[in-house]
């Protein structure tokens, strides 16, 4: 999978930055179509280049991490205490929530874990 410049951080595009407020909302619709809910939200000055939503069911609590510039998102286990270390999961239906009602592409676990190399 080729990603865009500046998915991983580096080089980012000018424009628009993602509306975390907009997000965040789509996400409490996303949630309640699923019967689970938001728990949380983390804007990107935590974490430089995605917001993160939090979003707990009976059976699963899931970050939603949502690019800042590119409509991307990623599913993956939220950060307990000082663990910073990233797990992507997937989330089928969680998924099909979210791009019901936006327009950024969700990734799975396996491409997310694709080792980088430098395309040339």
């Amino acid at each position: 999978m080729k990603l865009p410049p500046g998915a991983t951080g580096f080089n980012l595009p000018h424009g628009v930055q993602a509306d975390l407020e907009a997000f965040t909302a789509v996400c409490h619709h996303a949630a309640r179509a699923i019967d689970a809910a938001v728990t949380g939200v983390t804007p990107a000055d935590v974490t430089p280049n995605f917001h993160t939503v939090d979003i707990t069911d009976a059976q699963h609590h899931i970050a939603v991490l949502r690019h800042t510039t590119l409509p991307i998102i990623a599913f993956a286990r939220p950060h307990t205490n000082d663990d910073v270390t990233t797990t992507f999961v997937n989330h089928t239906d969680l998924a099909a929530a979210l791009t019901n009602l936006t327009d950024a592409q969700p990734l799975t676990a396996e491409q997310l874990q694709t080792p980088c190399h430098r395309s040339t």
